[in-house]
C-alpha cells in the first residue's frame, strides 16, 4: 500500500471509530512520523478531523507510554527512542515469550507447525523481493511469535507485552532496512522451527535468546547512523509538519 494509500486508510480508522489513540499509536511505532518531530494538537485535529477533546486524551495515554513528550504551549514531541527503556521492554519479552514457547513446544499440533512454515515462507518472499515492505516484514515477524501466544491462550499477556514495547519496536523496524539481517532473521526462524519440530527444549531456548538479542549486536550501528533519532542529553526538538511524508519512506529515500 502507498504511503498516501495508508494515510487516508488511517485516516479512515480514526473517523469509522471515532478513536484518535490507535491509530496515532500506529504511527509513531511504525515510523511514518520521525522520532524528535514537534506537532500541534491543531494540526492532529485538522488531519483527524475531530476535536480537541479526544486528541487531548490520545495524546494523555501516548505521553504515559512514553511515546510522546506533551510540551506545555509549543505542542507535543513523538518520543525519542529511548535505549534504556528498549533494553526494559526487550527484558520483558524475553522473560515472557521463553514461558510461552516451553508451553507450546509441550502441546504444538503438525496444524501449528504449518502455519509457522507459512508465515515463513512469506517472509522469504518478502525478503527477495528488490525493494522490500520493511512494516509487512515485521508484521509477519510478529504474527510468526503470536502464533506461540494463540495456540497457549496467553494472548492478554501479548497484549500486556505489545502495549509496552513502542520503542523496541522501532528500534526493530530500523534494524530491519538491511537486506543481511532479513536473511538472518529468517534463518533463526527456520532454526527454531526445526528446534520445536525436533522437541528440543534446550536448543529452541538457545536460539530465541539469540534471536531476541540481536538487538544487543545492532543496536550500536543503528545509534551510529541515525544518532538525532535516539534520546540524548543533547537531543533538540525539531519541529515538523504533520503527515508531509512517510517517516521510513525518507530514510530509505535518503540512502539511494
Amino acid at each position: 500500500m502507498q504511503y498516501d494509500d495508508q494515510l487516508a486508510f488511517l485516516k479512515e480508522q480514526a473517523l469509522h471509530s471515532g478513536e484518535v489513540y490507535p491509530v496515532l499509536r500506529r504511527a509513531i511505532v511504525e515510523l511514518y512520523l520521525r522520532p524528535g518531530a514537534v506537532l500541534s494538537i491543531k494540526d492532529i485535529c485538522e488531519h483527524f478531523e475531530m476535536g480537541r477533546s479526544p486528541v487531548r486524551d490520545a495524546l494523555v495515554r501516548l505521553d504515559q507510554e512514553g511515546l510522546v513528550t506533551l510540551l506545555p504551549q509549543r505542542g507535543t514531541m513523538i518520543s525519542q527512542i529511548d535505549l534504556t527503556r528498549v533494553d526494559q521492554e526487550r527484558f520483558l519479552r524475553l522473560s515472557v515469550e521463553e514461558e510461552v514457547m516451553k508451553l507450546f513446544m509441550a502441546c504444538h499440533t503438525p496444524s501449528d507447525i504449518t502455519l509457522l512454515h507459512e508465515l515463513l515462507r512469506q517472509q522469504q518472499e518478502l525478503c527477495d523481493q528488490k525493494d522490500t515492505d520493511l512494516r509487512r516484514f515485521l508484521w509477519l515477524d510478529e504474527e510468526f511469535h503470536q502464533l506461540f501466544y494463540t495456540v497457549t491462550d496467553k494472548l492478554f499477556c501479548l497484549q500486556a507485552l505489545q502495549n509496552v514495547s513502542g520503542h523496541y519496536r522501532r528500534l526493530r523496524l530500523l534494524t530491519c532496512d538491511e537486506r543481511n539481517t532479513l536473511r538472518e532473521v529468517l534463518r533463526e526462524h527456520n532454526a527454531l522451527l526445526t528446534a520445536l519440530q525436533a522437541r528440543d527444549t534446550e536448543q529452541m531456548c538457545n536460539i530465541f535468546h539469540f534471536h531476541l538479542r540481536r538487538l544487543d549486536r545492532e543496536e550500536r550501528l543503528i545509534v551510529k547512523k541515525y544518532p538525532y533519532l535516539f534520546k540524548s542529553d543533547n537531543s533538540h526538538e525539531q519541529l515538523s509538519p504533520m503527515w508531509k511524508s512517510d517517516y521510513l519512506q525518507t530514510l530509505k529515500t535518503e540512502r539511494t
